[in-house]
């Protein structure tokens, strides 16, 4: 699944023995050719996702948890005082019941369906993409690059063991018009933004080639359904220029698991728990969502983002940072 693979360091310590990368320094590349070079509010750790989750799920079964690879949710319903959940694991469908469930299945999952959500009526619409390439010995040390180009917009960082991750996402209508594949969206980004032409010319395609995802809708969902907690993507996706996504994700986890023991405990019912957290979430994250759809507007407006770039420069991205991380 394409990621933004930079996470915020005051929210990835506990990651940094995985071979992350460091990063302090950042620069906003415009299709007009003009350079935008910050620096980062805090340093942030590269890693990819699927060394990220492999991670959180060995600490997970460390801790306890009964961890099934292979398992598919189909169905979750409110039942007597809790739920009844019910799953296919190796083939075979099964059903559990139990008091609190929290809903983690990223952006969009058939069960966004099942749960009838709204932002599935959502017309802007946008699709992810990322590819790998091959370590440079000296490239994009301690710096994360974006670039913008017409209807979207992609980031260059380095992963752990110096690997370099490509991910971006483009509007609808735009992939549309690109052509078939990922490939031809890639050379429409490259004629749209010299800086990314010149820069992807330098390395060469990982093992993994381009994945993508979508659609992807950049919105604040119900942090609940059904008294379901949601977290991460499912309540909410930012827009990965912030580099925020993982980090907000890992914090909306912790807040419902941290108001799930409330209920757990007796302190409140599955409804107070649905309410409580539903009213911390929005504390906690609902203008992160409002800035993010701020500036996701200004920087695709080709005119508006030039003339922002030239006249504020690093004092608006900076601005940006830290407003869509909620400082």
């Amino acid at each position: 699944m394409p990621c933004r693979a930079w996470i915020a360091w005051a929210r990835g310590r506990k990651i940094e023995s995985a071979t992350a990368e460091r990063m302090t320094r950042g620069a906003l590349h415009l299709p007009g050719g003009r350079a935008v070079r910050f620096e980062l509010p805090r340093p942030a750790l590269g890693i990819s996702r699927l060394r990220l989750d492999d991670l959180l799920a060995k600490r997970a079964s460390g801790a306890g948890a009964d961890v099934r690879f292979g398992a598919r949710v189909v169905g979750a319903w409110p039942h007597d005082s809790g739920f009844r959940v019910r799953f296919v694991f190796r083939q075979e469908e099964s059903e559990v019941h139990t008091r609190a469930v929290i809903g983690a299945w990223g952006r969009w999952d058939a069960l966004d369906r099942a749960f009838e959500r709204r932002f599935l009526s959502r017309r802007s619409r946008f699709f992810g993409w990322s590819r790998d390439y091959a370590p440079e010995a000296a490239f994009l040390q301690g710096e994360v690059r974006l670039y913008v180009f017409g209807g979207g917009y992609c980031g260059l960082s380095r992963v752990e063991g110096g690997a370099i991750n490509l991910a971006g996402i483009v509007s609808e209508n735009v992939r549309a018009r690109a052509g078939r594949g990922w490939e031809a969206l890639l050379t429409r980004a490259r004629r749209g933004n010299r800086a990314l032409d010149a820069d992807l010319s330098k390395l060469s395609p990982g093992p993994i080639g381009f994945l993508g995802t979508g659609p992807v809708f950049f919105t604040a969902k119900p942090p609940t359904e059904d008294g379901i907690l949601m977290a991460g993507d499912a309540a909410g996706v930012l827009d990965p220029f912030s580099g925020e996504g993982q980090a907000a994700a890992l914090a909306s986890g912790i807040l419902a698991a941290e108001t799930a023991e409330r209920h757990l405990s007796g302190e409140l019912s599955r409804e107070e728990c649905a309410r409580a957290y539903s009213a911390a979430w929005r504390r906690r994250f609902a203008r992160r969502f409002a800035w993010s759809a701020a500036f996701r507007r200004l920087i695709l407006n080709p005119w508006i983002g030039a003339i922002a770039g030239r006249l504020v420069g690093e004092r608006l991205v900076r601005f940006a940072i830290r407003a869509s991380s909620g400082e």
